[in-house]
This record gives C-alpha cells, structure tokens and sequence, in this order.
C-alpha cells in the first residue's frame, strides 16, 4: 500500500497554503464537490481560482464554489490572458498572505491527495520548490498519451541541453513554492507564454543563487479529455524555446 501522509500530522500544519487553479472554459469538466471535500479535509489549505476570460460558465461555477467555503478566493480576467500570466496574476494576488503559494491543474489530472503529497514535502524539509513529475514506475498509475509521452522526452532532452535543467518533467501542472522564492521568481512577466514552468526553473537557477528544488515522482496522473493545447501549440514550442534561450543565455 502507498504511503500516505496527514497534513494534520505535519510539523508545517500551523502554515498557510494557497494553491492557483488557473481556469479557461472549465466549466464542463471543474469537480466542485472534490474541491470542497479536499477543503474540509485540509482547513489549512486555501484555492484561488482564476478565470481566464472563459466563454463559458466557469466564473458562475468558481462564484458559487465561492460561496460554499470561506477558503475558495476567485479572481476574473476580463479577457483571455493565457496560463502563464494567469497563474503569475494569481501567485501575486495571494503570496503576501501566505507561507506556500503553488499552482495546480483544473482537470485534476493530478489528484488532489497528490497536492497533499507536494505540501507534506516541502514542508517537513527544506526545499525552495517541489515540482510534480510523471515518471512510470512500478507502483504508479501514470495514464499519458504516447504522443505526448514521446514528445515529453524529447522536450526535456532539448531544455537540459540547452539550459542544464536536470527535471525529467517540467511541464507537470503541479507546483508549489515557498512565499520568499514565489515572491522573486513570479514578480516579473514571464518570456514565454507556453512554457513558463521552463522559466521558472530558468529564473530559479540563473537569478538566485542554490535553489533546493525536488521533484516528486507522483503516483497516479491520468490524461484527461479537453486540452487546451492544441497541435498547433506545440508548433510554437522551437520558438518559445529560442526566445527563451535569447533571454536567459
């Protein structure tokens, strides 16, 4: 049986969490009752869901999750941002009141019980930044595309070249952060668009000096239906790279 651990039981249990759940047109897939039942679990845990000017119903599901729990905080972006501005508006808006800030995919692709996992860790060492990895392994559960996982390897092989980062997945939407490090490293908006988790690490290793960061092999991830990045997406990706290259080299 995996091991598991109790949030309750932590010696960083006093501390304040905020996670961002960066949101477009979620409506159709957002699981408000496994929010809340994570919420009532862990009362020391607080989400701040920000709409990225959906076309659909997200904001009124967020307002109403909103009203059911003290802890849900909800931001509204008039217009369509994108997800790395989305999360860095909202790791801005909350990092001042909290002790971990982090940011965590809508489609619980990620299970929330592995949020606990993230938080448990930096908690109880002392790491700067504890980062969600997809590694199939014997014990877990790792359900990915074979496209996505081909193209996953290349990715990571291509950034350790170029920029000397070690992460055997960066683009896992499972992040969390101490507030000091969060305050620095989101401050500034970031070069890229479709790979800011590659910046962060960027912005980790050539801004500050001996980062301690982990990567936690997750235990169970499932692909989830409704992407929002589209085959056309990942044509941009040589460009952000290049543009990133420009800026960090």
């Amino acid at each position: 049986m995996p091991l598991t651990f109790s949030l309750e039981k932590s010696n960083f249990a006093f501390m304040r969490v905020c996670i961002v759940v960066p949101c477009y047109n979620e409506g159709h897939r957002l699981n408000e009752s496994a929010f809340l039942t994570f919420l009532n679990e862990n009362p020391q845990i607080s989400f701040c869901f920000v709409n990225d000017g959906s076309s659909d119903d997200t904001i009124d599901k967020l307002l109403r999750l909103k009203s059911k729990n003290e802890r849900v905080l909800v931001l509204d972006n008039p217009h369509n941002k994108g997800k790395a501005e989305t999360v860095r508006n909202g790791i801005n808006h909350v990092v001042k009141e909290f002790d971990i800030v982090g940011f965590f995919d809508a489609d619980l692709a990620t299970p929330l019980n592995e949020l606990s996992q993230l938080i448990h860790i930096i908690g109880q060492n002392q790491y700067d930044a504890v980062f969600a990895s997809r590694i199939l392994r014997l014990g877990s559960v790792i359900q990915r595309r074979f496209k996505r996982h081909l193209f996953g390897r290349l990715f990571a092989t291509i950034i350790g070249t170029l920029f000397g980062i070690k992460a055997y997945d960066t683009q896992c939407g499972a992040k969390v952060f101490r507030r000091e490090i969060a305050e620095k490293i989101f401050a500034e908006p970031f070069v890229s668009k479709w790979i800011f988790d590659v910046e962060l690490l960027i912005r980790m290793d050539y801004r500050q000096d001996h980062h301690n960061l982990f990567e936690y092999p997750l235990r169970k991830w499932v692909d989830v239906a409704g992407s929002k990045i589209t085959f056309k997406d990942t044509l941009r990706i040589p460009l952000e790279i290049l543009k990133l290259y420009k800026a960090y080299r």
